[in-house]
């Protein structure tokens, strides 16, 4: 089962995260923050969050489009580590401990 975080400023929906934990691992589903929020932390603040709430979690999964320039590099930059990839997505990891 499958959880929203959503991410708030005062009134407005800045991004969300849908996220699949279980047992000491976790699949951030899809990520997103809107376009107009971009370059201003919003993506960084979230996933410090998430990672944050879950202490419990060892290993975080996660994957994004081959194409996506910005998004690949905003995942190493946050210390994933690509563990694989198909003709279409590259698949990170991020282990505690």
């Amino acid at each position: 089962m499958g959880c929203l975080y959503k991410l708030m400023d005062d009134d407005k929906t800045v991004g969300g995260a849908i996220l699949f934990p279980k047992d000491d691992g976790m699949n951030i589903g899809r990520i997103f923050v809107e376009p107009v929020f971009f370059r201003k932390g919003y993506g960084i603040f979230m996933m410090q969050q998430i990672e944050a709430q879950f202490p419990e979690i060892r290993i975080f999964c996660l994957d994004t489009p081959i194409w996506n320039v910005r998004t690949n590099a905003f995942y190493r930059k946050l210390g994933y580590t690509e563990v694989r990839r198909d003709s279409d997505f590259v698949y990170y990891e991020k282990r505690r401990w």
